[in-house]
């Protein structure tokens, strides 16, 4: 299991540093094989921090990012965080799944209308 584990760590972090997300793909990968949604996330947002930590070190070194905004985002990002994790404590697992698969859709639809829009600009 701990070869799963790795594997799926290594998927979220080389999209993660791309910009895409790695929690998109790393909660429904965990959930398919057979982690709790709760747990899931958790492992998500564990994982995340870490991560963020060592690319926002990178891409300010690099010039990539401007430090006073990063430092803003995070701040306002923990804040929500805490707020968001206290309430999820109270919904369970098979709603959050719902919820989740929704926004999944959400995304997923303002992407294709991103495409298609940029797609008949040129």
């Amino acid at each position: 299991m701990w070869i799963v584990f790795i594997i799926l760590g290594v998927i979220s972090g080389v999209l993660g540093a791309m910009g895409l997300g790695g929690g998109t793909v790393l909660i429904p990968l965990l959930s398919i094989i057979g982690v709790a949604q709760k747990s899931a996330q958790v492992i998500n947002v564990f994982s995340f921090v870490i991560m963020s930590f060592f690319i926002l070190f990178f891409n300010i070194k690099s010039g990539l990012t401007k430090v006073f905004p990063a430092i803003l985002f995070s701040i306002v990002g923990v804040v929500f965080a805490v707020i968001s994790s206290l309430l999820v404590q109270n919904i369970e697992n098979s709603i959050l799944k719902i919820l989740f698969g929704v926004f999944l859709l959400i995304v997923a639809i303002f992407e294709i209308i991103s495409f298609v829009s940029k797609y008949k600009s040129k």
